[in-house]
């Protein structure tokens, strides 16, 4: 069977153009004091800004065993924030096209929460 060129060109580019609506999936878990933190604490994602536009974003909440899962279109520097206890806690993390796990700790330091990556 004989495929028209038109028809493979077509199928070739809805290929490229699908491939890249997103660059990446960043997902992890977030623990604090060895415990997971509790479910619906917010979690978003702010991606590196293009040369044509606003930086893309995603926002979720964890759920009930302290996971997050989110989706980025730029590759590049991200900034991750969790919001907990009120408190925006800020780490750099990277969009690629392959999914990137983040496992964080949310941790007290010298009386101020502190977010690392495990």
């Amino acid at each position: 069977m004989r495929f028209p060129i038109a028809a493979l060109l077509t199928a070739g580019l809805v290929t490229v153009f699908a491939a890249n609506a997103f660059a990446g999936r960043i997902f992890g878990d977030i623990k604090i004091d060895g415990k997971p933190i509790p479910e619906g604490v917010k979690v978003r994602v702010k991606g590196p800004a293009p040369a044509s536009g606003a930086a893309s974003a995603d926002t979720t909440a964890t759920d009930k065993f302290g996971s997050y899962k989110l989706m980025i279109k730029e590759e590049g520097k991200c900034v991750l924030t969790v919001v907990y206890d009120k408190q925006p806690l800020e780490i750099q993390v990277f969009s690629n096209k392959e999914a990137t796990r983040y496992d964080l700790i949310i941790e007290k330091k010298d009386g101020k929460l502190t977010l690392r990556r495990k």
